[in-house]
């Protein structure tokens, strides 16, 4: 009998608990934003949709600055009950980590210099080894309400953040050998997720999500979240030349469509690219976002990928 741990879940490394497996979503692995080599994709895709009407000009946005210090990493601990002497871990990620041993269990929080983003995790509550029967997760309605609560309460809301989503963030699993469905299927956590847009158009890539786990607790909590101001205006290349890109696998993350079999863009969107925390970013550029369904060795699954939009630009 194996245990699998499937789910959406934002982004965190961890060692893997040995008969678990963990599965992330589309796009929350911080990932170097360099395409692919070209050509690697081109007789995948299939086109199903119309392309978006192209204006004029659209704003370019400055990412404003921010400055993350070990006194900023401990303001930001405070609010959330923390105390604890916070380093820092990575100069690649600009991390800075902090974890308070006098909790039981021990809670975590990271701090992204390069963003200003924020992690925090009840790692034992968020990601239970075993789970043996149902958690008690809040209604979706009360999982948003909970979550507003514990925004205000930390000190972490933004004006310009809105409810997206409310789903099942996390399963566990217990399969036996040969069968074609779980034995037994447990829903740990419940994610609310958060979106914004600037000048109407969807800002894709940020982090915004508040994780609750049994009695409605919230066991975890991302925020990438850069504040911006506008910077002047840029024409965009066609989405017909961003779809060859696309195809040719000059993409905003590495990609090159040959881990599919068929890949069919169902819609095509203009939106605004954030880079992953550990990431620095100077400004926010127009994107293409191409999404669809690819299959994979007979099984469908949600594909999105994104496209640089600003003429000249890749």
């Amino acid at each position: 009998m194996a245990l699998k741990m499937v789910g959406a879940l934002v982004c965190l490394a961890l060692a893997v608990a040995v008969g678990c497996m963990w599965v992330f979503g589309p796009g929350q692995v911080p990932v170097t934003p360099l395409p692919a080599v070209a050509g690697a994709g081109e007789g995948t895709y299939s086109l199903a949709a119309e392309f978006p009407e192209v204006q004029g000009s659209y704003t370019l946005y400055r990412v404003v600055p921010v400055t993350v210090t070990e006194d900023r990493v401990r303001e930001i601990a405070e609010r959330f009950g923390l105390s604890g002497e916070p380093k820092a871990v990575s100069e690649v990620t600009g991390e800075f980590f902090l974890v308070d041993v006098s909790k039981e269990p021990e809670e975590h929080m990271s701090v992204y210099a390069h963003s200003g983003g924020v992690a925090y995790h009840i790692l034992d509550r968020e990601f239970p080894t075993e789970v043996t029967e149902q958690p008690d997760l809040p209604s979706d309605a009360d999982a948003e309400k909970i979550a507003l609560a514990f925004l205000e309460k930390t000190g972490m809301q933004s004006p310009d953040a809105r409810v997206v989503k409310t789903e099942v963030n996390q399963k566990q699993e217990v399969w036996e050998a040969g069968a074609t469905e779980p034995k037994v299927s447990y829903d740990i956590t419940k994610a609310v997720r958060f979106g914004r847009s600037l000048d109407g158009l969807p800002v894709y890539g940020d982090e915004f999500a508040a994780i609750l786990g049994d009695g409605g607790e919230v066991v975890g909590l991302v925020k990438t979240w850069r504040e911006v101001a506008p910077d002047g205006n840029v024409s965009l290349r066609s989405p017909e030349e961003a779809y060859e890109d696309l195809r040719a696998a000059w993409t905003v993350r590495p990609h090159t469509g040959q881990e599919y079999d068929r890949i069919t863009i169902e819609h095509v969107a203009i939106g605004y690219w954030m880079e992953p925390r550990g990431f620095v970013q100077d400004l926010v550029r127009p994107v293409y976002a191409f999404s669809g369904t690819a299959l994979r060795d007979g099984v469908e699954e949600p594909y999105v990928e994104y496209v640089f939009a600003d003429e000249g630009k890749r």
